[in-house]
């Protein structure tokens, strides 16, 4: 699936404020998106991520991996993921997301201690991972 964040094609950066003056760059690479005719969802994505000090310029950091997994459910036009509890994490909510034709669009808050950012993810059907 070919996919954007907030309406911009990846690779996509995010900038976001924290504390005095720093900022979260995440870079999303690549996201994909994988739905089993069991009702089990795998979610894959390639970022880079970094905590630039306020004064400081960004610099080169390594690709990260993560990769999401857990149960889909349809129901009409929208899918609910609900996503396993990774050891050691919290149990994340689940996440409502519509579906467009061949697009599958879902709104979320990215959260942590110091962050709370709306993200869009549309994810569209990509022949060639198929």
């Amino acid at each position: 699936m070919a996919l954007t964040l907030n309406g911009r094609a990846v690779p996509s950066e995010l900038r976001i404020p924290v504390t005095e003056g720093d900022v979260r760059i995440f870079t999303l690479e690549q996201g994909v998106l994988r739905l089993s005719r069991g009702g089990r969802f795998t979610l894959y994505f390639r970022y880079y991520h970094q905590l630039v000090r306020r004064g400081d310029r960004p610099r080169t950091t390594p690709v990260m991996s993560d990769s999401e997994s857990g149960t889909y459910r349809v129901n009409k036009t929208q899918l609910i993921f609900t996503p396993i509890k990774k050891k050691g994490s919290r149990a994340r909510s689940s996440i409502a997301a519509t579906i467009e034709g061949n697009k599958i669009k879902a709104t979320y808050v990215l959260q942590d201690a110091t962050i709370r950012q709306p993200i869009t993810l549309e994810l569209r059907r990509d022949a060639s991972f198929w």
